[in-house]
């Protein structure tokens, strides 16, 4: 694990995943630890990359031909969350507040392309700031998306607020949770435009049209930086804690095209979040 400290702020990083594993203020964790040296159960803080969360059937077309990338969720049929949560990144760079680390996206049957990601992590008086930069290094397009995965605590959650500035969702299947069409937010369960608590709210949902450039789960705030156009919400069944996931593009973009990324030859796209705390 890699140890970065800024006066009240704390947090490790997992070369393993590349992903955030503990987030601490003062002493209170802001989001779910991963509970785990090389583990990340639920995914808990990893980076979702060359794609984020559901592709249908593992399958996709690009370029007149079509690729198939292993199932990982087979009870539901789908890959999930991309290639890169569960390799070895490189750590390039480490200082007291701030790392920087590597990877090469594993080039397989159904990803043949060359992709590099490089990966940043600060911490300041504000808060942690987080940036991933994917480069085209090799001679063809490739298509790609990308997100994060933060568990931000909310015990309980039915007491906790969230705000989400969103004029559109995502309707999903019951069965496979995959993208069926999008549908305003408005009188529906899933508008938190104004905020209010979440209560006995369940959401695995993706939002678009985003108006606002921050989300609010209690005091928590997470700020959707560059690349972020959508974001992608779930609570998990323990009811304490609300994953909020900064994403260039919803699941199954692959498939449906939607924001996908088409990365050129020498081409590169930036994602990036912060996450602080409201002052009251």
């Amino acid at each position: 694990m890699i140890a970065l400290r800024h006066g009240p702020w704390s947090a490790t990083v997992d070369p393993h995943g590349g992903g955030l594993a503990t987030l601490v203020h003062d002493g209170n964790d802001v989001v779910v630890p991963q509970d785990g040296e090389g583990g990340h159960p639920a995914y808990r803080g990893v980076v979702l990359a060359p794609w984020p969360n559901r592709l249908e059937d593992g399958t996709y077309t690009f370029g007149g031909r079509t690729y198939e990338v292993p199932l990982n969720e087979p009870e539901g049929g789908t890959a999930l969350h991309g290639l890169v949560y569960d390799v070895d990144w490189e750590v390039v760079q480490e200082a007291s507040a701030a790392t920087r680390l590597r990877v090469e996206v594993p080039r397989i049957a159904g990803y043949p392309f060359s992709v590099r990601l490089d990966l940043t992590y600060v911490l300041s008086d504000a808060g942690l700031a987080a940036a991933l930069v994917a480069t085209n290094t090799g001679d063809v397009e490739a298509p790609y998306g990308s997100g994060f995965h933060p568990y931000l605590v909310a015990d309980p959650v039915a007491e906790t607020a969230l705000t989400l500035d969103a004029e559109r969702y995502v309707e999903t299947s019951q069965d496979r949770h995959l993208p069926t069409g999008t549908a305003a937010v408005y009188g529906t369960p899933y508008d938190f435009r104004e905020g209010r608590p979440l209560g006995d709210t369940v959401l695995d949902t993706p939002y678009g049209d985003l108006r606002a450039p921050v989300v609010e789960v209690g005091r928590i705030a997470v700020g959707l930086g560059a690349g972020v156009r959508w974001v992608q919400v779930y609570t998990p069944s323990d009811r304490r804690s609300v994953a909020v996931e900064p994403c260039s593009c919803p699941a199954n973009a692959f498939r449906s095209g939607t924001d996908l990324v088409v990365l050129r030859p020498g081409g590169q796209h930036t994602l990036a979040f912060t996450l602080s705390l409201r002052q009251d």
